[in-house]
């Protein structure tokens, strides 16, 4: 015991040198470093881990800075911090002797490469639905890092066997369908609830305020219904038209054809001017080559997208609508991304894949090596909702290279084409359910990005209801 009335003697100076000067130091450090008033930065948090990975880092990383704009100060669980002021978490098997709150890790975040096996068991903790619950008790009842950093990564998809005839990922093969998990942002969800838990532990640490944004994203298939057609296309469809007895399509080619009536598909003069009036700026994504049936630009001239890219340029952010057959041949991206940038003469590096027919991680990858940093194509075609979990865009993380990666993911959540070809929607039917989905991302401040096409905006009957759709989602 230390005599707190006298001078301390050589031998037990020598002692306090030995023991204490080492942890002394890394006390000063740590306070130098770390202390939440430094540099400043007005709100810290502490975060003990069992180990530190590039797993934990990205999911972290997402959560505090980009969700809460709290700055994280991730630390090994046996590194010193008696006496820190920060907000302390600790991700650890056992609860931290600081206090703080405590998630007992479930292991994936530790863990290298792909399970085959992992499916994980989905509970409900007051009436939100988890994955990865705690087997022991902590302060949220299951591992929300492991739960966030599953969905966001899409881990799911790296080992499902379940494709449609397209090869693309189906949603109804997955226990989230059956659970209704993709109908919410979930991951959002655990944010909340662990922003409400820290509230309660840290009456004083505030969190960045986020803002509900809405986009409306255009993909631009089919600019033109019937003008810059190669020829054979346009003899045929007016045949058809003729055998048939269209002959409102009949009319309505022919005008297009010989007095150059605006075309009933180019639908962008209404589109720019009434995102305009409401100080938003659409996002067109425009399909620039591929092959029948799936990519029906292959019967229009280049000057269709030519005519149509420059008739935008002023009004709207542009995005390369990646062919239907890049899944199969990668190239293409290059090639076709350099096609939209000689028409544009800017750099494009957003995209959105046709058919969103994509694959993880191999598709991501090929964005990258192309030179894309954004990417939209993070939705279902068959269902809306949410199939990352979130209304927020977040950072492509390759479970095949175990990195985070600059590709920034967008999610969309919902489609016109899914009202009109899966889901038989009317117009109002969709609406209603846009309305719903829109009340989710208010909820999270997300973004709320939904894919339209300009054909169906044609001035129809049927085009006007869907042009009230589309304006009510403006308001």
């Amino acid at each position: 015991m230390r005599d707190f009335g006298g001078k301390p003697k050589d031998n037990q100076l020598i002692a306090l040198n030995k023991i204490q000067i080492s942890q002394l130091v890394s006390q000063i450090i740590f306070f130098f470093t770390f202390d939440s008033k430094r540099m400043g930065f007005s709100q810290k948090i502490l975060i003990r881990s069992e180990q530190i990975t590039p797993r934990l880092r990205y999911v972290i990383r997402h959560i505090f800075e980009n969700l809460l704009g709290v700055e994280p100060v991730i630390v090994r669980s046996d590194e010193v911090t008696d006496g820190t002021t920060l907000p302390i978490i600790s991700y650890t098997y056992q609860p931290g002797k600081g206090g703080g709150m405590h998630i007992v890790p479930a292991g994936l975040l530790f863990q290298q490469g792909i399970n085959p096996d992992l499916h994980p068991n989905i509970d409900y903790r007051d009436q939100i639905p988890v994955i990865f619950g705690s087997t022991t008790q902590d302060s949220l009842g299951f591992d929300i890092f492991s739960a966030i950093f599953y969905v966001l990564s899409r881990y799911e998809e790296y080992i499902s066997v379940h494709f449609d005839s397209h090869r693309r990922f189906q949603p109804d093969s997955s226990p989230f369908f059956a659970h209704k998990l993709y109908a919410i942002p979930v991951a959002d969800e655990w944010v909340l609830l662990l922003k409400n838990k820290l509230s309660e532990h840290y009456p004083n640490l505030s969190f960045k305020k986020q803002s509900y944004t809405y986009l409306p994203t255009i993909d631009v298939d089919m600019p033109y219904a019937y003008r810059f057609k190669k020829l054979p296309y346009t003899v045929g469809g007016i045949a058809k038209s003729i055998l048939r007895k269209d002959y409102y399509s009949l009319k309505k080619r022919l005008q297009a054809l010989v007095s150059k009536k605006e075309d009933p598909y180019f639908t962008f003069d209404y589109l720019n001017s009434v995102t305009a009036q409401h100080s938003i700026q659409p996002l067109y994504f425009y399909l620039c080559s591929g092959q029948k049936p799936y990519d029906p630009i292959a019967g229009y001239r280049k000057r269709a997208v030519q005519e149509t890219v420059k008739f935008n340029q002023q009004h709207a952010l542009a995005g390369l609508h990646n062919s239907y057959h890049t899944l199969d041949k990668p190239e293409l991206i290059t090639k076709e991304l350099g096609q939209l940038q000689s028409m544009i003469e800017e750099p494009i590096f957003r995209s959105r894949f046709h058919f969103i027919r994509f694959q993880i991680p191999q598709s991501y990858q090929q964005l990258l090596q192309a030179g894309i940093r954004e990417d939209y194509s993070m939705g279902f075609p068959s269902i809306n909702g949410f199939r990352s979990g979130t209304s927020h865009p977040f950072y492509f993380y390759d479970l095949s290279r175990e990195e985070e990666t600059d590709l920034k993911i967008f999610p969309f959540q919902a489609m016109d084409a899914t009202y009109i070809h899966y889901l038989k929607f009317t117009p109002d039917e969709a609406y209603d359910d846009l309305v719903q989905i829109r009340e989710q991302v208010r909820r999270h401040n997300g973004t709320f990005i939904i894919i339209w096409h300009n054909n169906y905006f044609e001035p129809t009957p049927l085009g006007q209801h869907w042009r009230k759709v589309f304006e009510a989602m403006l308001a």
